[in-house]
């Protein structure tokens, strides 16, 4: 499971100690399994989903609470697809970004997911639309979805992944951060059509998808030092609101 070391503006156990938390984690995961594993016999499957479902709110609590402050989550998080399948699907030792607020400048900046994995920081944007509609892609403001007989402008993905890199390089280069960086536009559902895309940019849809993802879940890397240097930079500059915990 990936590691939730950011939501959105809500507090994170990430925060107070990124040399720790990470490690810790993996620990306490692999100790509730084998206790899992441990009373099921039958049914394996169905288990599997609700330990994986158990240890979702689990991170959800991580991610919005410390000992002595907390964060007032927003339900819909609860039954986000994206959200669990980025932190369902993915080995542990990937930390995951997930629509974190920047302050940069005094403005404070939303951006959509950054996963650090032991070897590259990955920035995605979602761009699906209808199943298997095809993604018309340009370096121009808009896009074209087209849906049949029907198109639908949307706008560029590429202006978000644009503005994630910059915030990401800004950040890395203050810190010393060598990591290799690279941006993903995600379409599960769908195509995209786009002969002339960008060097830096992998469009990732229905034809590649298995590839790519498979390569990711792959990744046997251990948890690195310059990988946990560079989530602690990030979170440094992560817009931050909670409360004092009374409980």
């Amino acid at each position: 499971m990936g590691q939730l070391i950011k939501l959105q503006d809500y507090i994170s156990r990430y925060e107070v100690d990124m040399f720790r938390y990470p490690g810790q984690f993996i620990r306490l995961k692999k100790q509730q399994w084998g206790k899992t594993k441990d009373k099921s016999t039958d049914a394996h499957d169905e288990h599997k989903q609700q330990f994986l479902d158990h240890i979702f709110e689990f991170q959800l609590k991580w991610a919005s609470s410390t000992i002595r402050e907390k964060s007032y989550v927003d339900r819909e998080f609860y039954h986000d697809p994206n959200l669990k399948y980025f932190l369902q699907r993915f080995p542990d030792t990937n930390l995951v970004l997930y629509k974190p607020i920047f302050k940069l400048k005094n403005a404070p900046v939303e951006v959509e997911i950054i996963i650090i994995s032991p070897t590259t920081t990955w920035l995605i944007t979602i761009l699906e639309g209808e199943e298997n509609s095809v993604f018309l892609g340009s370096n121009e403001r808009f896009w074209t979805e087209k849906r049949g007989r029907h198109d639908k402008k949307v706008l560029s993905p590429m202006i978000e992944l644009d503005r994630m890199d910059g915030i990401v390089r800004t950040i890395y280069s203050l810190y010393g951060i060598e990591l290799p960086i690279r941006k993903v536009i995600l379409n599960r559902t769908g195509f995209f059509d786009f002969p002339l895309v960008p060097y830096d940019i992998e469009l990732v849809e229905k034809r590649n998808y298995e590839e790519w993802f498979t390569s990711l879940r792959k990744m046997s890397s251990p948890l690195k030092h310059m990988q946990l240097k560079a989530g602690n930079a990030l979170l440094q500059y992560c817009q931050t609101v909670c409360v004092r915990r009374m409980d």
